[in-house]
C-alpha cells in the first residue's frame, strides 16, 4: 500500500507488485509491444488479476504505455540514473479504492505560497530536488515539476506535505478517462428509460439518468433478487447474468417445492418475468438487444407462482429466500442471499389482504437480510388511475418500497396513489427483454419497480454497507421533484412519492455516506 495527499486529505492505494509500465518510444502498438518484451515478461497478467479490464490496458497501450514484469537488466536500468532506453516515461501501476487504475511517474503538480516572488518559488522548488516542467500560469506559484529525489510522485507528495512553503503537492497520476458510456447495445436507442432524448414527443432527460451514473458503477456485486411468475432465464441477453441461486417453486402432491437452479424451467407464463429481470439486468455491450439498469448485477431469478396461481405461503417462502437462502437449500450461507428484491406481483384492482405469513416473510427479509443490515424490497404498486395505494396491504406495508409509473414526459401515468407511494420510475412504453431471445415494449409499474430496484443496485454497490433504511433514504433524496405538483414539508406527493428515481444522485449520495 502507498499514501499520498489530494486536496490535503492523505489517501491510500495499491500498488500492483511486480509490474511496472513504461511509456516506450513507438511508432505503433505493435512496435511499442515488441519494445516491451524486450524489457521483461508480459504485465498483462498482474493486470487481470487486479481486475484491470481490457478496455482500460488496451487504452494505455495504444497511447503506447506497455506493463511489463521487467527482467534483471530493465531493474538494473530503473535503478540507474540513465534509466531504462528509448523510454519516454516509467511510473508504478497503483489501483485506488474506486478500482481504476493509474500510473505513478516522478510527475507531480505542485503549488507554492502565494506570498513567494517566481524566483524565490523557482528556489524552493530546486532546494525540494524538483525539477521544472510547466509553469502553470491559472493561479499563483503553480507548477508540474519531476521529483528526481523521491523516487516517484506518491513519496514526492508525502515527503513535501510538511514543508509550509508548499500549499499542495499532487501526483499527476497516468489514466484512461474514457468517453462517458453509452451501452453499443443494438437496441439501445429505444429504451428512453435510460436516455430519454425528446424523441416521440418525451422531455429530454426525463429518464432514470443511469448512463452519468455508470460511469461509476454497472452494480457489480450486488444480487437482485427478482420474484415473479416465470423467467426465460437462457435469455441471450440475460444468461450471462444469472446466478446460481435462482430456482422456482414447483406445487405437487407432496406439497410445494423449491428447485434451484439457472436453466430454463419450463413455465408457460414467462413474459412477464423475462420483461422485469431485463429492466434490472439485461447485459451490456454485448451486441445483442439493449440494457438493464445495473447491466453488471448478478440477478437471482426466483419463480414463485407458476402461471400465477399459488399461495401467499409460496410468495412468502420465496421472499424469505431471497432474504436467507438457508430457509429453502439446507446449510446454504446467509450471506448467498439478494442485496436488493423486487417484485411485481398483485393483483390489479386497489384491493390485497396481507397474510400474517407473507408478513412475517417480509419484515424478517426487510430487518435480517443482507446479515443484519437489512434487504430493500421494491414492489410495484396497482395500476389503476386514482386508486388507494393504502387498500393494498401488501404494497403499503411499511417494509415494502411502493413505486408507480411515470412516462417519457415525466408524468404520473394512472397508478396507485397515496401517501404509501414512494418512488415514481419510467414504466410506460419501456423496452426490454422477452422470452425467446427477443424484446419488445410494454407498460406498467410491473416495470417501473425494478427500473428503481436497478438504479437502487447501482447505489449500493458503491457502498455495501449501506442499510436498508439509509439506502430507503439515499432513493428518496436523490430524486427528482418532477410533475410540476406540490411536495409536503417532507418532500412527498402522493401520485409522484419523493419523486422519480435518479440513479446518478443516488450513486453520488450513497458514496458519501461513511
Amino acid at each position: 500500500m502507498r499514501q499520498y495527499y489530494r486536496r490535503d486529505r492523505l489517501v491510500e492505494v495499491e500498488q500492483l507488485e511486480g509490474v511496472v509500465a513504461v511509456q516506450v518510444d513507438a511508432h505503433d502498438q505493435d512496435e511499442a509491444q515488441a519494445r516491451g518484451a524486450a524489457l521483461g515478461s508480459s504485465g498483462r497478467a498482474a493486470l487481470r488479476e487486479a481486475d484491470v479490464d481490457d478496455e482500460t490496458a488496451d487504452a494505455f497501450e495504444r497511447a503506447r504505455w506497455v506493463f511489463v514484469r521487467p527482467s534483471a537488466e530493465t531493474r538494473e536500468a530503473l535503478a540507474s540514473a540513465e534509466g531504462v532506453a528509448d523510454a519516454a516515461a516509467v511510473g508504478n501501476v497503483i489501483r485506488r479504492s474506486d478500482g481504476r487504475v493509474g500510473i505513478a511517474t516522478d510527475l507531480l503538480n505542485v503549488q507554492l505560497v502565494p506570498s513567494l516572488s517566481p524566483e524565490e518559488a523557482e528556489s524552493e522548488l530546486a532546494a525540494a530536488g524538483l525539477e521544472i516542467v510547466n509553469k502553470l500560469n491559472f493561479a499563483d506559484n503553480l507548477y508540474e515539476v519531476r521529483a528526481r529525489e523521491s523516487g516517484d510522485a506518491l513519496a514526492a507528495s508525502v515527503d513535501l506535505h510538511e514543508n509550509p512553503k508548499f500549499v499542495f503537492a499532487e501526483p499527476s497520476f497516468v489514466e484512461h478517462i474514457p468517453q462517458r458510456l453509452h451501452p453499443s447495445d443494438p437496441k439501445y436507442d429505444r429504451q428512453w428509460q435510460w436516455n430519454n432524448t425528446g424523441a416521440l414527443g418525451g422531455v429530454p432527460g426525463a429518464d432514470a439518468q443511469t448512463e452519468p451514473a455508470w460511469e461509476r458503477t454497472v452494480g457489480e456485486g450486488m444480487r437482485v433478487a427478482v420474484i415473479d411468475n416465470g423467467f426465460d432465464a437462457d435469455h441471450e441477453d440475460l444468461a450471462a447474468g444469472v446466478g446460481p441461486m435462482s430456482g422456482f417453486y414447483s406445487s405437487g402432491v407432496v406439497g410445494t417445492t423449491f428447485t434451484p437452479t439457472t436453466q430454463e424451467t419450463g413455465n408457460t407464463d414467462r413474459t412477464h418475468g423475462t420483461f422485469c429481470a431485463g429492466m434490472v439486468g439485461a447485459r451490456h455491450n454485448n451486441e445483442r438487444g439493449g440494457v438493464g439498469a445495473a447491466p453488471g448485477c448478478e440477478l437471482m431469478l426466483v419463480a414463485s407462482l407458476i402461471d400465477q396461481v399459488d399461495t401467499q405461503t409460496t410468495l412468502a417462502r420465496a421472499v424469505a429466500y431471497a432474504g436467507d437462502p438457508s430457509t429453502e437449500i439446507p446449510g446454504a450461507s446467509p450471506s448467498d442471499g439478494a442485496d436488493i428484491l423486487v417484485s411485481s406481483l398483485g393483483p390489479n384492482g386497489a384491493e390485497w389482504d396481507l397474510t400474517s405469513t407473507l408478513e412475517l416473510a417480509i419484515e424478517g427479509a426487510a430487518a435480517n437480510g443482507r446479515q443484519g443490515r437489512g434487504l430493500a424490497i421494491f414492489w410495484a404498486a396497482s395500476n389503476g388511475k386514482n386508486v388507494d395505494i393504502g387498500m393494498d396491504e401488501v404494497v403499503s406495508h411499511p417494509d415494502v418500497i411502493a413505486v408507480v409509473r411515470s412516462n417519457r414526459k415525466d408524468k404520473e401515468d394512472n397508478a396507485a396513489r397515496g401517501p404509501d407511494v414512494e418512488l415514481i420510475a419510467p414504466g410506460v412504453d419501456v423496452f426490454s427483454t422477452v422470452p425467446g431471445n427477443a424484446y419488445s415494449t410494454s407498460t406498467g409499474t410491473s416495470f417501473a419497480a425494478p427500473c428503481v430496484a436497478g438504479c437502487a443496485a447501482l447505489a449500493l454497490s458503491v457502498n455495501p454497507e449501506l442499510t436498508r433504511d439509509q439506502l430507503r433514504k439515499v432513493m428518496h433524496e436523490s430524486a427528482d421533484k418532477i410533475g410540476g405538483v406540490t411536495y409536503d414539508s417532507d418532500g412527498h406527493n402522493d401520485d409522484y412519492g419523493f419523486g422519480r428515481v435518479n440513479a446518478a444522485q443516488a450513486v453520488a449520495l450513497a458514496e458519501a455516506i461513511p
